[in-house]
């Protein structure tokens, strides 16, 4: 039990720190950035079929589009947001994977707000 009041208390400072203010503000910095990767991908794989997944995998230039196209049909979401964010970390390089998902994702809420 102690240790879970541990974890809890670690949980709980990190969120009243600046850490975390800090990593959301640069995540919604990032939207801007991120909006157009994410509609152009949206208007590419409106199916999200093989072939148009692979076509936006090409249009990228990201490689590997055959070991994602292996994904179960109900991960292909995960797919296309790891697609967005590599797409993104090569406009801004050196920004941790967890802040580039984060404000790709704030795009996909935003474009279908």
């Amino acid at each position: 039990m102690k240790f879970l009041k541990n974890v809890i208390q670690k949980i709980v400072s990190f969120f009243a720190s600046g850490k975390a203010e800090a990593a959301l503000n640069l995540a919604a910095g990032l939207v801007p950035k991120a909006l157009p990767i994410v509609q152009e991908i949206a208007a590419l794989v409106p199916n999200r079929t093989d072939q148009e997944i692979a076509a936006a995998f090409e249009k990228f230039a990201v490689p590997a589009a055959a070991q994602y196209l292996a994904a179960p049909q109900s991960h292909r979401g995960y797919v296309l947001l790891d697609l967005a964010t590599r797409v993104l970390a090569a406009q801004v390089p050196g920004v941790a994977t967890n802040i580039l998902n984060a404000a790709v994702q704030l795009a996909v809420t935003g474009m279908k707000a």
